[in-house]
């Protein structure tokens, strides 16, 4: 359960969220954090890649639920 709530707060989705919302949330995250835009700066860019990887691996937990 935990796992789930730690998720969808990294998503900031509610528990009710639809799969259109996962969607957006996921998709304006991705916009902002894709490792592509911190090509010039290593320390941002393993950050972005770090975080972006933790951005998929919850949207794919939280839609296949």
């Amino acid at each position: 359960m935990r796992l789930i709530e730690g998720y969808r707060k990294l998503l900031n989705v509610t528990e009710s969220a639809t799969l259109s919302e996962l969607k957006s949330a996921y998709r304006n995250l991705m916009k902002d954090w894709h490792p592509d835009k911190f090509a010039g700066d290593e320390i941002l860019l393993k950050e972005a890649e770090d975080k972006s990887k933790k951005i998929i691996t919850a949207y794919h937990f939280l839609v296949s639920i």
